[in-house]
This record gives C-alpha cells, structure tokens and sequence, in this order.
C-alpha cells in the first residue's frame, strides 16, 4: 500500500519547532549556512532568509527540483515519521547527515500525538491516518536510540521529539554546558567612584566575565579586554579592587562558590554523553576546571560521585527537606524553573539527568522532583504569572528507571489542576514574588485556606469555596463579593 506522502506538509506561516530551538539554543549561528533536508513547503527556508541566513531546501514533492546541498547545520524536521519503509527512513537520515558540516537536527512525532488519530489504523510499524497519510510514532528513547545507532553518533536530546548531533565533539559539549547555564547576577554599585565612573564600560565587562565564570580572566584569555583594563587603570589587579570597592554589597566568594558547583553539575552530567577528555572542552571551561579542581582527574572523581549520588532516593529527600527554595510535599519537591540552580548540585544533577532524557520542554516553568522514586515531571502553567491561581495544561514525566516519557494533557479539561501560594515556587528574587506574597496573606485572611486543601486544588473547587467566603478575585486580589 502506497500512501500519500505529499498531503503531509503542513502550511505554518511561521517557523517550525526545530528552527526555532536551533536558533534559540545556539545550534543554528549568525554567518552560518542552513539547509532543509525535506522541506516541505519551504517555510523555515523563506523565514531564515528573512533573518539575513544562507538558507536552502530540497523536498520530493513540494521543491523537487533544487539542489541537496552541504550546508553548516542540516533539518530533517518531522520528515522520517511520514516514510512508511524503514531503510528508506534510514536512507534519508543518512543522507540528510552526509550533508550536515557541523550540526543535524532531526524531528519526528512522538506516542503522545498518535492518541489524536481517532480515524487511523495500523500500518507497517506505524499509522494511516483518515487522510491516507502515513505516521510512525516514537518513544523519546526509541528515536534516540535509531539516531545513534543508524549514524553511530551520540546525540543530544534537545526537545521532545528533537535531537541533535554535532559532527564535532567539542560543539556537542559547548552546547551541554551553554544551554544548563541559567543563572543570571545583578551587581548593584553600592557607592560613586571616579576611577569607576570614568572607566564604566571597560570594568563592567570584567564584572560580566567575573559573574559568568566566578574567576578573573587567566593571563592567556580575553585579551583584548586585559589590554583595555591596563590601559584604564594599570592593570587587571587594580581594575578588580576598584570594582570591589564599589560594590561593598556583593559576595564574590558565593558566586565563586555557585560557579564552581555548576561546572561540577556541568562535569557530572557530561558523562551521560561520553565524557570528553580534557582537551575537547571549550577553552574556556579547561581554565575553569584549573581554578577550581586544580585538575580533571580531581574534578572528574568529584562529579562521578555526584552523579552517583543523584540514585539515591534518600539523599534526594533529604536535599530536598533543605532546599532553599521550593515547595516540598510528603513525596516531591516542586521548583520553578527559574530557580533551580539555586538547588544543591545533587539535585540539579537529578534533574538534569532528566533532561538527558528529554530535552528542554518547552512551556514547562515548574518542575517536580520526586523523592521517593527516581521521576522527575515537566508542568505547564502557562499564565503563571498573570493568573492569581494559573491552571495546568500539560504534564511530561521522566522516568528514570527505565528513560521512558509519558504525557498527560488538560486542554480539554473543564475541571483542571490550579496553583496555590505561588510565592513558595520562586527565589526571593523573582521579580513578581512580593505580588504573590500580597494575594497569599490576603487569602489567609478571608480564611480561603481553612479547609480540605484537597478540595481546592482544582478549579471548581476553588470557585466553590470563594462562594463560600463570599470573595472573588480580582487580579492578585481578594475583594468581597456583592
């Protein structure tokens, strides 16, 4: 049975996933050449070259007549779910990588979406859909472990559904340790300095440098702006005491400290993709690993112990009982994910073996950690932060003993999961947390909390029990009902 292969191509009118995470993530540079291995209509080629990129595309059916060209970073974006013959999926992996000169960003459909084909049957090793169109559905392990094997790589789960791999191994462990990198420090300058004052831009950029990596720059990098300090105000020394002297307020050794834990995270979880030696790592990271360990064996043996200790269940409650932030119940801990480095390196390493798995979920802003069992659950609260009390749209859970993905979706729901008390998600620094401060008091007040808690944790009971109260809410306010 032949089916029809050209009615797949889907008109967006925008870019598509894969583009788009391939640009955001670092995947997809400025200057570089792009090439669409099966593009369908041509709507990613088009919008890249809106965006000044060197883009092109070839496709059997829709542009046929192009060229298959090498190009810096190749899509197959959601091509080999719609080829019914499984060399023929091969095949065009094969070929689609034959063309990658550093990067290859494969796609297809995951189980999850073969739950909205209520008109298909079975076909091969997938589905014929209601529009005789072919699809084959994978597990996030299962598209891993036919990537790998079929172009004897290792890659990299970007997304859901999203891979990559890297021809060189040095990119694939720049892109690991850019994309875990989330933290982001404010230096307030606590008092006037003339030298400071005069010399803003230049010392600036050596508070950046210093946040970024919790050292100061080695003799032998950044030497341009070594140069320009020196120029300023005599050297790289001076330049540093002038900043410490104006930001009385800030505490290099924490963020000296906290940048030494994320390289550890950073070492421990590398070795879910073939540890590098030391030489393959970005220059950069080799100088901090020398600042920090002294050595790679050192920092290495520490990481490995990490990692191993991110099994056990009961250090991760136990860290998770500690946890700065966070709002702990009997069997989870559950973060924003805004603030999880803020976590202890052991569960930051728990959840990133996680994203191992999975990739970056897109939309997910609260992230569960189990603590009884080795799970950690991707949730999506897509008006945290406009909604008083925002509902749940989708879960995504990891299970690690097995690296197997479910998904779990309330679009449809009438009666969906809210969020209470949003404060306890968030650091102290989350820019809406007095907000949510303010709406939590005040619902204490009207007494909305002195009840089966279970019984608001859903929509209609929580609009039940503000009837209750004779109370509505009016933004991140409590107001009496008329």
């Amino acid at each position: 049975m032949k089916t029809a292969a050209h009615r797949t191509a889907i008109v967006r009118g925008e870019l598509s996933r894969p583009t788009r995470l391939a640009l955001s993530a670092g995947v997809l540079r400025e200057g570089e050449t792009f090439f669409d291995y099966g593009c369908g209509k041509g709507e990613d080629v088009v919008g890249l070259r809106k965006l000044d990129f060197d883009a092109s595309g070839w496709d059997p059916n829709h542009w046929p007549e192009e060229n298959r060209v090498d190009a810096d970073v190749v899509n197959l974006g959601y091509v080999v779910n719609v080829i019914e013959d499984l060399e023929e999926r091969n095949i065009a992996l094969r070929e689609a990588w034959r063309h990658a000169g550093r990067a290859l960003v494969v796609s297809a459909r995951l189980n999850n979406e073969a739950r909205s084909i209520s008109r298909g049957r079975s076909h091969g090793d997938g589905f014929v859909t209601g529009h005789g169109t072919f699809q084959k559905f994978y597990s996030q392990a299962e598209l891993r472990a036919w990537i790998d094997s079929t172009l004897e790589v290792d890659s990299i789960a970007a997304a859901p559904g999203i891979f990559v791999a890297f021809r060189e191994e040095a990119d694939a462990n720049d892109y690991l340790i850019r994309n875990r990198r989330r933290r982001s420090i404010s230096v307030k300058i606590s008092r006037a300095d003339r030298i400071y004052d005069e010399h803003r831009d230049t010392l600036d950029e050596l508070v950046e440098f210093f946040t970024q990596r919790g050292r100061l720059p080695r003799r032998d990098e950044s030497i341009d702006l070594q140069h320009r300090i020196r120029d300023a105000v005599g050297g790289l020394k001076r330049g540093w005491n002038v900043i410490r002297s104006v930001t009385e307020g800030t505490d290099w050794d924490t963020i000296t400290a906290d940048r030494r834990d994320d390289l550890l995270v950073d070492i421990a979880l590398l070795k879910l993709n073939r540890r590098p030696n030391f030489m393959a790592l970005p220059e950069a990271t080799r100088h901090d690993v020398k600042e920090f360990f002294g050595s790679y064996k050192e920092a290495t043996a520490e990481a490995d112990n990490l990692l191993f200790s991110s099994g056990n269940t009961e250090l991760i409650d136990e860290m998770a009982n500690a946890a700065p932030v966070g709002k702990r119940l009997p069997t989870a801990l559950y973060v924003h994910e805004s603030a999880l480095d803020r976590l202890a390196p052991v569960l930051r390493v728990y959840e990133g073996c996680a994203r191992w798995v999975v990739g970056d979920v897109e939309d997910a802003n609260i992230i569960k950690l189990a603590t009884t069992k080795p799970k950690v659950s991707y949730l999506a609260y897509p008006r945290f932060d406009k909604d008083p009390h925002p509902a749940l749209s989708e879960t995504i859970y990891v299970r690690l003993w097995n690296l197997d993905v479910d998904w779990r979706s309330y679009e449809e729901s009438t009666n969906w999961p809210i969020l209470h008390r949003k404060e306890e998600f968030v650091a102290d620094d989350y820019p809406l947390r007095e907000r949510f401060v303010r709406l939590t008091e005040q619902e204490e007040r009207f007494g909305l909390y002195d009840t089966d808690l279970r019984l608001i944790g859903y929509q209609d009971g929580w609009d039940e029990r503000l009837e209750e109260c004779g109370v509505t809410l009016k933004g991140h306010r409590v107001v009496r009902s008329h």
